[in-house]
């Protein structure tokens, strides 16, 4: 069995496999894509214990089921769906399953509740000392996508997260206190964690892949002279106007710190609401200009935008006025203002999406009788 999929990903091999010539085949194939993947290992153990149990005269069948590269209810779902797919091929009494690891032993209750299960047989792969290396093993795991997503995302997550957090830190204390009373050691420390944590979200997530891809695009619009090559640096523009503007209306005034912070936010809302009004009125423009549908989900995105602009926006200056931060004789009037500023935007959400899923019905409509006008 393999849950996650490496045969169809690596060798392109759909399960289920039943057979013992086809079972092989498999396994050979896999093996010559790629000779370190345990899962080969695991299916020539599979039909070494098929040829044992033959010899004693056993009646049996060997068969493959793959999962899903995404490891989880997806993939087992798929392993499910083949299992049954077997099962309903003959008569079988029991099962022994085969697999690479413990991982693998997640699919047992799923078997189990549909066949008995005899035994469990575990394939281990015995590694040659001389590359049992930790540097052996670190470039694997950085290789490996799958380890990648499981372990170095969280680890870069978490030591991005500290740093972020300390310079946070030192940034309120210097304005509160205005000194900075910190360790060289700790601000050494705290660079390196910055510094993994990106490295690793980096390999993770493929950020200079992402990276590239973005300045192609740029390129792309560019030599193409759309206008939402336009709007784009016009968004960009707006969203850097918006954050140097709210910062200095908000730490301008006197207010304590936790207000300065809430009026930050409230004031880039607009800001940020006005740059993607920008990229999608370039997208729209685009669209007249090129002849193309789509002019309603480009409606249908800036009202929800402005939906969630509103709410955002209601939701942190009521909490303003539940921290004291209003002068009371216009704090009870802030806050119903703002309080209906939510109802309306949670009023506009539910319309936009009315009326995005009703034009959505209107086109599906007009598509079916073109299909059956023109049969």
């Amino acid at each position: 069995m393999d849950r996650d999929n490496d045969f169809g990903e690596k060798a392109g091999i759909a399960g289920p496999v039943v057979g013992y010539t086809e079972c092989y085949d498999a396994a050979m194939r896999l093996i010559s894509v790629d000779p370190e993947d345990s899962d080969s290992n695991a299916l020539f153990g599979g039909l070494k214990l098929y040829e044992d149990l033959r010899k004693e005269n056993q009646e049996i069948e060997i068969a493959l089921i793959t999962g899903d590269s995404n490891v989880g209810p997806k993939s087992d779902t798929e392993l499910d769906r083949q299992l049954e797919e077997i099962l309903g091929q003959g008569k079988y009494s029991d099962v022994i399953l085969v697999t690479d690891g413990a991982e693998d032993d997640y699919i047992v209750p799923l078997i189990t509740s549909r066949i008995k299960m005899k035994y469990v047989r575990h394939v281990i792969v015995r590694h040659n000392q001389s590359i049992e290396s930790l540097y052996y093993y670190i470039v694997k795991a950085l290789s490996d996508k799958k380890r990648v997503n499981r372990v170095i995302i969280p680890v870069g997550l978490v030591l991005l997260t500290y740093g972020i957090v300390f310079l946070l830190f030192i940034l309120v204390n210097a304005m509160t206190t205005g000194s900075i009373l910190i360790q060289p050691g700790s601000w050494a420390f705290n660079f390196v964690a910055i510094i993994l944590g990106a490295y690793f979200l980096e390999r993770g997530y493929e950020l200079r892949k992402s990276i590239e891809k973005l300045v192609k695009d740029v390129r792309t619009y560019a030599q193409e002279t759309r206008i939402s090559f336009l709007s784009y640096i016009v968004a960009a523009s707006l969203l850097l106007i918006g954050i140097a503007s709210s910062w200095v209306f908000a730490a301008g005034g006197p207010a304590p710190f936790p207000d300065q912070f809430l009026l930050f936010w409230s004031f880039l809302v607009w800001w940020s609401y006005g740059a993607i009004f920008s990229l999608e009125a370039g997208r729209g423009l685009d669209l007249i200009v090129s002849g193309k549908r789509g002019l309603d989900k480009m409606l249908y995105g800036l009202m929800f935008s402005l939906s969630i602009a509103m709410v955002v926006y209601g939701v942190i200056n009521y909490l303003r006025y539940v921290l004291g931060y209003f002068p009371k004789n216009v704090a009870l009037q802030e806050a119903m203002l703002n309080i209906g500023l939510v109802v309306l935007g949670i009023v506009v959400a539910v319309l936009s999406s009315l009326v995005n899923k009703y034009y959505n019905d209107v086109i599906n409509i007009n598509n079916l009788d073109i299909s059956g006008s023109e049969r």
